[in-house]
């Protein structure tokens, strides 16, 4: 293969470069993931390497597929061979092989955030604390902040005051961490942090890996955390043939503890770093990439690059205003209508920045028969029947896994209340047993409970045996069939459980495909150890490959990885983007201004942006300000729309006030009494604008000062 053509020069540089440290500044659209691609098959077919040696580590599965799909599919490289995943699952691998280095067994569960907030409600009536002064999601996230940065329970104080909220994180996270241990389970964060202590405190064998990955390649390395770092380091520091790839003008998630000093520090990480520029985009025409270039370039912490593109294009990025949130739902509608008569739905995504802004695009989208589907809702394994079956098969292959067992234990309803199950657990603590060893214990007793926990261990036992003998799909489907979990369903009256009929069969279609997908990876045929960590490491991006012509709504963050040919950016207004929360520190607002560059450069075709004047939040009209960002943008790359107001659309989406004013500086003056349904009276301090569009400052009872439009008042008689 000659490279030369199929590469541009600096990705043809990154592909040659292949000893000695490398970072590599990859801007949107730049076209990393076909350099990795290409990376790996140079060190393969050119430099002769064992595939074996070769470490790539993706962000999502969907990339390291479609790494390893177009290595198998042009480059004839056997896929069954390469060390190519994320974090999560090469962790995950590496923790199975080294199980007897560590207090669990290789079958070790892994459970998701559903699992751990089951997990915290137990521990908190356990320790009698208090959800209102320690809320679980707060308490979930701190310790999840403890494990990014490889603190232990037993080195908690070490880092954290002595004081009563750390104290109380700390019997907390330490009966966390016993539960998981007693449950041979680890959360997503145990994954990466204990592989990370093995190869700390077993140096025997980080240098058995050490040995094993000549060469180490890291994607997205803007958005790795300290223990993603402290793992790769203790395996390249010796060797330093490691290349990383990344964007720091695209690190958006330090809410979830990535650091973007990682890329911004390489250079000191590493000995004599040779540093490339991916600039070329294939993705965007140069006015998008202007617009988005002219806004970065406001951050100060960041690597100096310019994205440019071969591409033109004859219309500019817009920019609309409207009076409400209402009216902004209606504009982007009514542009999707238009668009539809060229382009697919499914080309197209709207981007907010919080989830709540996408309750008035569905109701409109609904309204104009607009089909969407919303990014980031209710993972498909998420779904209550699915985690039922995945329990059953959790259980099948880790009988300690006690959450496993209490799930499905009495479901589908097998007459063990939840005082008997009570009695069952007191039992099992008091003999010092497992609860799945205290039900095999009992079931054979001649009593009530005897006869319900036969049931349930007879069909344990029973799959145990098929389990041995049957592939994945037919397992599966006698999962389904012998747990009743199939019947209970088709004799439900209740119409939402013909949905959870029509997942379930969705569900055994998806172990028939995994089935496929192993073999061709693997030549193999794939254990049900196998199927429940594929599932376990599913993201919401990997599930994002519906083919169904509909509109995106996801978040900006959601966004990341994606492309579309046209996007949506809507609530371009101060407290939204930037948000609220990050308006008084410069390095959040750095973030909030990466988040919309992200955003920005998701498009193919073209972007349009909106902002409301006025949003409706907690039932109350308000006031809003233009996102500090928009005077950022250079005007020369985009149009700033003013006829909105003179489209059919905007007429219909217009609410009737309940009392039209002709005149508002007739009807409003200053030291003007009205009435407002939720304040009562109150009296005007300012009257800006004419008509129904008047911006009224009113003043009412005990000091409250509000700004509200003139159609939500009325004047008092």
């Amino acid at each position: 293969m000659d490279y030369s053509t199929e590469l541009n020069e600096q990705q043809l540089a990154v592909v040659a470069n292949t000893d000695g440290a490398l970072l590599v500044l990859a801007g949107a659209g730049s076209g990393k993931t076909r350099t990795i691609i290409y990376r790996t098959a140079y060190l393969i077919k050119v430099k002769k390497e064992n595939p074996y040696t070769i470490l790539v580590v993706t962000f999502t599965n969907k990339a390291a597929r479609e790494l390893k799909n177009r290595l198998a599919d042009l480059m004839d490289i056997d896929p069954r061979y390469l060390w190519i995943g994320t974090f999560h699952s090469v962790c995950t691998r590496i923790l199975r092989f080294e199980h007897e280095h560590l207090p669990y067994t290789s079958n070790f569960s892994i459970y998701d955030a559903d699992d751990q907030k089951m997990i915290f409600k137990k521990i908190y009536k356990q320790l009698n604390i208090d959800k209102e002064k320690f809320p679980i999601a707060k308490i979930r996230s701190f310790i999840s902040n403890q494990k990014d940065h490889l603190i232990t329970p037993e080195d908690f104080f070490e880092f954290n005051d002595e004081n009563l909220f750390t104290k109380t994180v700390h019997r907390i996270y330490k009966a966390y961490q016993k539960y998981l241990l007693n449950n041979n389970a680890m959360d997503f964060d145990d994954l990466i942090a204990n592989t990370a202590r093995l190869f700390h405190d077993k140096p025997k064998i980080r240098k058995k890996y050490e040995d094993r990955f000549k060469y180490i390649m890291i994607d997205e390395y803007q958005d790795t955390n300290y223990a993603q770092f402290k793992l790769i380091h203790l395996l390249a520091r010796e060797r330093q043939n490691i290349c990383v790839v990344g964007d720091d003008d695209q690190a958006i998630y330090s809410w979830r503890g990535a650091t973007i000093r990682n890329i911004l520090e390489f250079e000191h990480d590493y000995k004599n770093v040779q540093k490339i520029r991916l600039e070329q985009n294939y993705r965007s025409p140069d006015i998008i990439l202007n617009l988005a270039n002219s806004l970065i370039k406001h951050n100060s912490g960041r690597h100096e690059k310019t994205l440019w593109s071969k591409m033109k294009s004859e219309t500019k990025p817009s920019l609309v205003s409207v009076d409400n949130d209402y009216e902004e739902a209606e504009f982007v509608a009514e542009k999707l209508l238009e668009l539809k008569q060229h382009t697919l739905l499914k080309n197209c995504a709207v981007l907010y920045r919080t989830n709540a802004q996408s309750r008035q695009f569905e109701q409109i989208f609904s309204k104009h028969g607009i089909s969407y589907q919303i990014v980031g809702g209710v993972n498909f394994y998420q779904r209550k029947e699915i985690k039922d079956l995945i329990a059953y098969l959790r259980l099948l292959v880790n009988p300690q896994d006690t959450e496993s067992l209490l799930r499905i234990i009495n479901f589908p309803p097998r007459g063990i209340g939840a005082s008997t199950l009570q009695n069952v657990v007191q039992m099992a603590y008091s003999s010092q047993k497992t609860l799945f060893e205290m039900m095999l214990a009992k079931k054979d007793d001649p009593d009530k409970l005897g006869k319900r926990l036969n049931r349930i261990g007879n069909i344990y036992a029973d799959l145990v045996k098929s389990a041995r003998e049957m592939s994945l799909s037919t397992l599966v489907e006698k999962v389904v069939e012998s747990s009743g979990i199939i019947q209970y369903y088709e004799n439900s009256k209740d119409i939402r459980d013909e949905t959870r009929l029509e997942n379930i069969k969705e569900f055994v279609a998806a172990a028939y495909e995994f089935g496929e997908y192993y073999a061709h990876e693997t030549g193999g045929n794939p254990t049900l150890s196998d199927f429940l960590q594929h599932l376990a490491l599913q993201t919401d991006v990997d599930q994002l490959e519906d083919k169904s012509n509909t509109v995106f709504l996801m978040t900006m963050h959601n966004a990341k990885g994606l492309e579309f040919d046209y996007v949506f950016i809507v609530g371009m207004e101060d407290g939204l983007i930037p948000h609220a929360r990050s308006v008084d520190g410069e390095t959040a607002l750095e973030e909030e201004r990466r988040l919309l560059y992200v955003a920005i450069t998701r498009a193919k075709k073209n972007v349009f942006m909106s902002m409301a004047q006025t949003r409706r939040l907690y039932n109350v009209n308000t006031y809003t300000m233009p996102s500090r960002f928009i005077a950022e943008l250079d005007k020369k790359y985009y149009d700033k729309e003013e006829d909105y107001r003179q489209s059919n659309i905007y007429h219909k989406a217009r609410k009737k006030p309940k009392e039209r004013i002709k005149n508002s500086r007739s009807y409003f003056k200053i030291g003007q009494k009205i009435v407002h349904n939720k304040f009562g009276e109150g009296i005007v301090l300012n009257v800006d604008g004419e008509d129904m569009d008047a911006k009224l400052t009113i003043s009412f009872p005990g000091g409250v000062l509000k700004k509200i439009l003139g159609n939500y008042v009325t004047l008092k008689k």
